[in-house]
């Protein structure tokens, strides 16, 4: 879900920044460029890890910057599909459930919340058979189905199979008992 990605590029500074601590203002200028950028068509940057090496700085003729080639590291938030995640139930509607995954929120349309019939009612979902809920606030399992990163990252989820849902309605189930056979002499 999360890797440390390394970037080169050729990093920006204004003459206003030029005076000062040119590498404070590289780090400052990728916090500010990078961070929630889409790299390589899979990946949210989501912050800064290292700045490795800031080459001498470059003047071209007829701009005032100064431009300096950067090695850099990323930390870069990288869903994949059939993943199985935690996060939070941090909404809910009548599309579905908006769960916070990390540095986004996916997406579990509300026919993909449960077993069941769902319906909306009063800032939850409720199966109509099983009776069983999903609100705000909750810990949940889901499971990636769907990535989209053009312009932004949109995630699909699932809560539908085994094992996923709502964390604390897994700690509520009755567990079976088990039958101890005793061997007799």
């Amino acid at each position: 879900m999360y890797e440390i990605v390394t970037l080169r590029d050729r990093i920006r500074v204004d003459p206003k920044n030029a005076g000062g601590d040119y590498g404070s203002a590289v780090e400052n200028i990728i916090r500010k460029d990078y961070i929630g950028k889409i790299v390589e068509d899979r990946s949210l940057l989501v912050g800064l890890v290292d700045v490795e090496s800031v080459g001498e700085g470059m003047i071209i003729p007829g701009d005032a910057s100064i431009y300096y080639d950067t090695v850099f590291k990323m930390l870069a938030f990288m869903p994949t599909l059939h993943e199985t995640i935690k996060g939070t139930i941090s909404a809910i509607s009548e599309v579905g459930a908006a769960v916070n995954i990390g540095p986004i929120d996916g997406l579990v349309h509300i026919s993909q919340t449960m077993n069941d019939f769902v319906d909306f009612s009063k800032n939850a979902l409720v199966g109509r058979k099983t009776r069983a809920s999903v609100k705000p606030g909750e810990s949940v399992l889901a499971s990636v189905i769907a990535l989209s990163t053009k312009g932004i990252m949109k995630v699909g989820l699932t809560m539908r199979s085994p094992g996923l849902g709502s964390l604390s309605a897994k700690k509520k189930e009755p567990r079976r008992a088990t039958r101890e056979r005793k061997h007799g002499a």
